[in-house]
């Protein structure tokens, strides 16, 4: 029988791999791809979602490798959005690259996990943005998954995730 902590490693593993599909696709599918890497982003998040609850859940609370590098596979998710967008030409191929320059040179410098969470925001805004305008009804339901997690999630979010963050980058900006 497969273990919980299987389940969220593989869910895990499955995102980052959706990174790299966005890329590809950005090579491969072009504009004309962007209903498909709204609806790969879209997967993306839902595992996201899912994998870290069914890990706490585990009985066992094994710690592995594949957990302790959700954040990378999160991080492969924005870079993948980013490139696509850029690879099919909604965003300028040159800012798209200023923009990972910076955000991995701060990461360096800070190695702040705030920070890594405020880096996904840009690529996540842009791939809502023009999927909205390209492709309205993927744009509205990326809107609407962002609005199900913010409710399925509020009695957390404001109260813990928003005030980590926050506290978070109040620190990092102090550290400068």
């Amino acid at each position: 029988m497969v273990g919980i902590k299987t389940v969220a490693d593989t869910l895990t593993s499955i995102r980052f791999l959706l990174g790299l599909y966005l890329i590809w696709l950005g090579v491969r599918g072009g504009p004309e791809a962007v209903a498909v890497a709204a609806l790969t982003l879209l997967v993306a998040w839902a595992t996201d979602v899912l994998d870290g609850p069914l890990a706490r859940r585990d009985p066992r609370r094994v710690q592995t490798w594949i957990g302790d590098h959700d954040l990378e596979a999160d991080m492969t998710v924005a870079l993948g959005v980013w490139a696509y967008l850029a690879l099919a030409g909604f965003l300028s191929f040159w800012l798209a690259v200023a923009y990972v320059v910076a955000a991995a040179a701060a990461l360096w410098h800070f190695g702040s996990i705030h920070l890594a969470w405020g880096v996904q925001a840009p690529p996540y805004g842009a791939m809502i943005w023009t999927a909205w305008r390209t492709v309205p009804t993927y744009g509205l339901l990326l809107v609407a998954w962002v609005g199900f997690v913010l409710v399925a999630t509020w009695p957390r979010f404001p109260q813990q995730t928003l005030p980590e963050f926050l506290s978070g980058m109040r620190d990092l900006l102090r550290r400068r």
